[in-house]
């Protein structure tokens, strides 16, 4: 009896023994499910920690400062925020809670110009770098065939491109017939707009900023000679400085804040030659010494900011004020202690690498839209909805630049592209003759 008993237990013990090993594997499959969305989430957040590394600039040099593209993010914004404010009062209607030119938040965004300034600095300072280095350095000097060349093939495709694209949309909406928007067109892609019809580009407004760096670009190697020929230091930054005192000078005795001069290098010549001096403290004092982080630079920073939201005028102190406030700021970006980290930062300097596009697009693409977007309202504050239009619209804006630079900015960055394409094309060639054959 009692071995019937214990045999029917062990064959009890055997049955348990067997039913709980055969829920084991959907279990680990249930515990592999529930682990998956962790797993998931982790696959996501490397993915868009590999965006930034696969948005980021080609050097035609093969040196990368991300410093650079971080102030090129500190330009772009300024320029983003105007235009969308812009737009914002011009298609909502919100019964403002006050008069807008009474409203601050309407000021403080208006100030977008500023980024154009920033950028003017940026172009002095990167242009001047490989002239400087040859003077002061002794390194190859750069061929001017090559530099001409590369501003060619580096900037000419991406800008004929969209110009022609909003050539056509501009045709495409009426308003305007193809024999008077030609001669706009035509002075636009050859950087002439601002010049011949004494105002913005119909096709593209904010190209106007682009005219007057290609003024700069062609100038630039006999100005670099001017200033770094002189191999003394502190007779060197006189010259820079006492150039652009003179210039601010003769800008206010000679009214060149006046259309035709406002269009040309003459009025904005100061901007460049402030990144000239950066690239001057760059290569003599900051390059190879051991840098030295000063926290109290970082709230210097964020005061000549503001400083030039507040002092962008025609008025002579003014403008001296603002030109030293934009020195100050980019010192303040290479020496620093937590502002170069901002900069620095994967996603800031990816965005500012891409401003070009972004600085071509980014007013056709608010234009439209604006349309869809105005009809969202928090409150009748101005600033308030402009936050909201913020969160709406800047992120449409900067994934469609993000398509566009990947496709028809950044393929052009690589200095050897025209050979690339000619060897591709000679092969295509080739196969289809075969194919022929």
């Amino acid at each position: 009896m009692f071995r019937l008993f214990g045999k029917i237990n062990g064959q009890m013990d055997a049955y348990r023994v067997k039913m709980t090993k055969l829920p084991l594997k959907p279990a680990d499959q249930r515990k592999k499910r529930e682990l998956s969305p962790q797993r998931s989430t982790l696959a996501h957040m490397k993915w868009l920690q590999r965006i930034p590394a696969f948005l980021s600039r080609t050097t035609s040099s093969g040196r990368y400062l991300p410093e650079v593209d971080g102030f090129r993010f500190v330009a772009i914004m300024p320029v983003l925020i105007q235009h969308l404010s812009e737009r914002l009062q011009r298609y909502s209607d919100i019964a403002w809670a006050q008069p807008l030119e009474d409203d601050f938040s309407v000021y403080l965004s208006s100030r977008g110009t500023i980024g154009v300034f920033i950028f003017f600095a940026i172009s002095g300072f990167i242009l001047a770098l490989p002239f400087a280095q040859h003077h002061l350095e002794g390194s190859s000097k750069p061929r001017l065939k090559t530099y001409l060349l590369r501003r060619l093939t580096r900037l000419e495709p991406p800008y004929i491109l969209w110009m022609s694209c909003f050539f056509v949309i501009l045709l495409m909406k009426g308003g305007w017939t193809f024999g008077h928007l030609l001669p706009h067109y035509l002075a636009s892609i050859v950087y002439l707009h601002n010049l011949t019809f004494l105002d913005y580009s119909a096709i593209n407004p904010v190209a106007w900023s682009l005219e007057i760096e290609v003024q700069f670009y062609l100038l630039a190697p006999l100005l670099t000679a001017i200033f770094f020929r002189q191999k003394n230091k502190q007779k060197r930054r006189i010259l820079l400085i006492g150039s652009i005192f003179l210039l601010l000078l003769l800008q206010n005795l000679l009214a060149w804040h006046q259309i035709p001069y406002k269009f040309t290098l003459l009025w904005h010549l100061h901007h460049f030659l402030v990144g000239f001096l950066v690239a001057d403290f760059y290569l003599t004092d900051w390059k190879n010494s051991e840098k030295k982080a000063w926290w109290l630079l970082d709230v210097v920073a964020v005061l000549a900011f503001f400083t030039l939201c507040f002092t962008w005028s025609d008025d002579f102190w003014k403008r001296l004020i603002f030109t030293g406030a934009l020195l100050i700021l980019f010192v303040a970006g290479f020496r620093g202690k937590f502002f170069p980290l901002l900069l620095k930062n994967a996603w800031i300097a990816a965005i500012g690498g891409m401003c070009y596009t972004i600085y071509l697009i980014h007013l056709p693409l608010m234009e439209g839209l604006i349309q869809v977007s105005h009809h969202l309202v928090w409150t009748n504050i101005f600033v308030c909805n402009l936050i909201l239009q913020f969160i709406v619209v800047i992120p449409v804006v900067l994934s469609i630049s993000a398509v566009g630079y990947l496709l028809f900015e950044k393929p052009f960055m690589d200095k050897y592209w025209p050979e690339k394409w000619k060897a591709r094309w000679n092969e295509w060639r080739y196969d289809f003759q075969l194919i022929k054959k």
